[in-house]
């Protein structure tokens, strides 16, 4: 395990590369009807913005971390003792329609564990840190989850993935419904992570999404104060799995709605 001062360090100088990344993406955003668009799948796109996006913060974690492996959406990469994990733009359907939910995304993952979450929102100039044992940030202010204990008052951040079957999707709502959740599907999961951690959305589930997807996320939500899936010890850092994380008095009920356990 790394010594805190050594993380900070790390995360400090990372912090530039993720804004820098956050830049280029903003500009692709304001100028999307340029962009040649690919179809990775149903309601799975990728453009040149995605590729350019993660490129830049390759060359620049690189040269800042020679030593470190590198695992991205697009670029793809290894399983390696230190990795970087990045999702150059989560949201990318948002983005290219123009809805201003998606972020820029890099987790640095130590022997199986996430150390340090860095996630970035251009359009609002939000950027959410954390360092293990270190505590969870907005823009260098301190924050944490909501603190609330009641579902009624609750509201509830929820992911879907073509790449699951529909009925699992339904399945999930009418859960969140019948434990009487309000819920909110926006688009990103990286993004309403951050919101959990930050206290907008008391809780999120999804069934289906990959490391780079979350993982700067739940690190994000567990250091300010909330609970979350063990995403690498479940399914490792290349597999794909559900995770659901939330403020900690309505883990029993978010546990209910989405057949997930939480660490005890």
């Amino acid at each position: 395990m790394m010594d805190p001062q050594e993380l900070d360090a790390r995360l400090e100088a990372a912090i530039p590369a993720v804004r820098a990344a956050g830049r280029l993406a903003l500009e692709h955003f304001l100028n999307r009807d340029r962009l040649a668009i690919e179809h990775k799948g149903q309601q799975d796109l990728v453009s040149i913005a995605d590729r350019a996006v993660e490129d830049l913060l390759r060359r620049e974690l690189n040269a800042l971390f020679p030593e470190d492996a590198i695992l991205g959406e697009e670029g793809g990469g290894e399983d390696a003792p230190r990795s970087w994990v990045l999702d150059p733009i989560d949201g990318t359907f948002n983005f290219l329609k123009g809805i201003p939910c998606w972020g820029v995304v890099a987790a640095y993952v130590v022997d199986g564990r996430t150390l340090i979450g860095i996630t970035y929102d251009p359009v609002h100039d939000e950027l959410f840190t954390a360092r293990r044992g270190g505590g969870a940030f907005r823009n260098g202010t301190p924050i944490r989850v909501s603190g609330n204990t009641s579902v009624d008052t609750s509201c509830l951040a929820l992911a879907y993935s073509f790449r699951q079957p529909k009925e699992t999707y339904v399945g999930l709502v009418k859960q969140a419904l019948d434990q009487g959740f309000e819920h909110r599907r926006m688009g990103s999961t990286a993004i309403q992570l951050c919101w959990v951690a930050d206290g907008r959305c008391d809780g999120i589930a999804t069934l289906l999404c990959s490391s780079w997807d979350v993982l700067a996320g739940l690190i994000l939500v567990e250091e300010a104060g909330g609970r979350a899936t063990d995403f690498l010890g479940a399914y490792g850092l290349l597999g794909k799995g559900g995770i659901i994380a939330c403020t900690p008095a309505l883990a029993p009920e978010l546990e209910a709605v989405s057949g997930l356990v939480l660490p005890r």
